[in-house]
């Protein structure tokens, strides 16, 4: 049995945001997210373990994460703080 390994609830939301890698900015749309974390749908050329920073389009929320999954559909990310940080 796969055991769920994240420790915050994840919220269903349909929100515009943007991944900043490097000098180069990603427009993506958010999927989900959690306190700690956030999927996005997006196709772009990100790693596992990169570094990147996180922002929403409409809200005053930044984080910086952390690539931890990459899919045909798009990114998992990973907050180095919860977002009320």
């Amino acid at each position: 049995m796969h055991r769920e390994k994240r420790n915050f609830a994840r919220l269903n939301l349909h929100a515009e945001a943007n991944i900043h890698l490097e000098d180069q900015g990603i427009e993506v749309e958010v999927e989900n997210v959690s306190l700690k974390g956030a999927f996005v749908v997006a196709v772009c050329p990100v790693k596992l373990n990169d570094a990147v920073a996180f922002t929403f389009s409409d809200i005053p929320i930044s984080a910086k994460a952390k690539v931890v999954r990459v899919t045909d559909k798009g990114i998992g990310l990973q907050f180095e703080n919860t977002i009320l940080d």
